[in-house]
């Protein structure tokens, strides 16, 4: 029934549409969000973003323990169909991450803006995400079902520890996070899930190493906005290809490449903005 599904799909396909379904598969890769997420962190609005880049960065750790444990093949493995950009098609099958990754970032979104727009533009981009990885041929329908139920679940997960650390300053659900992570590398050890969990615990300790002692302003001049920005985004690319470079290409150290860049964006970037004079610091943290 499935497979029948993605050949009905797929049986609509022009070069036109070819090339829109790439693009649009596109808004569910990584560098849209590093891009857009840094500019707020840095020069925007710190705490929305933290809870936005935990809500994706944890869900990114459910997609891959998922990925791991179900094990499930792509369909264009299993069955004579067309396959498109397979190269983004990285570890198993099931559940889709492009369409987690959508629907982490504007649920959470919406749930923290909550307006129209933002329910109405996440849908809408889940929907046709969720369509582009059935008509690439990398996805079952089943995978992108179960990436929106988990996607929705790791938002609301994160908001309910969001609100206890904002409300009454409770931290130890998140080092009770940590703690599970760490042990449950005994039993699951994909490239793809220690990622997600290096990329989670690198932005949750900075951030809290972040609000404690360094305080950064976020608001400045326009000219050191931009600065901030470009000097940041540029920092990051050296911290992580400078590691990729010196460490061994094995799972271990690549899930350390991504804890140290992500903890650099979090709080050893903004340090050096104080440090330089590119950002202040405050005392009251900002909401």
């Amino acid at each position: 029934m499935e497979l029948s599904f993605i050949k009905w799909v797929q049986s609509f396909h022009t070069e036109f549409l070819d090339q829109i379904f790439i693009l649009i598969t596109m808004l569910g890769e990584e560098y849209f969000y590093i891009l857009v997420l840094g500019y707020m962190y840095w020069c925007s609005n710190k705490e929305i973003t933290r809870y936005l880049v935990l809500s994706l960065t944890f869900s990114s750790v459910l997609n891959g323990a998922m990925k791991e444990i179900v094990n499930s093949q792509r369909p264009y493995l299993v069955a004579d169909i067309r396959a498109l950009r397979v190269e983004t098609a990285l570890g198993t099958s099931f559940p889709s991450g492009h369409t987690q990754t959508v629907v982490s970032f504007y649920f959470a979104l919406a749930m923290r803006v909550k307006k129209a727009w933002a329910w109405i533009l996440g849908s809408t981009l889940v929907v046709l995400v969720g369509l582009s990885r059935i008509y690439l041929g990398v996805h079952w329908p089943r995978d992108v079902v179960g990436a929106i139920i988990l996607g929705v679940l790791s938002v609301l997960m994160m908001m309910f520890l969001y609100r206890k650390e904002r409300e009454k300053g409770i931290l130890w659900p998140y080092y009770l996070l940590i703690m599970g992570i760490v042990f449950s590398f005994f039993f699951l050890q994909s490239e793809t899930y220690v990622k997600g969990c290096a990329a989670f615990m690198g932005f949750m300790l900075g951030t809290m190493i972040e609000m404690k002692y360094i305080r950064f302003k976020t608001q400045n001049r326009a000219l050191l906005q931009l600065l901030k920005f470009v000097s940041g985004m540029g920092l990051t690319l050296i911290v992580f290809l400078g590691l990729k470079v010196v460490l061994p290409d094995t799972t271990p150290f690549i899930g350390f490449r991504y804890f140290f860049t992500v903890f650099s964006v979090a709080a050893i970037i903004p340090w050096f903005f104080v440090k330089i004079g590119f950002s202040q610091t405050d005392k009251a943290i900002e909401r």
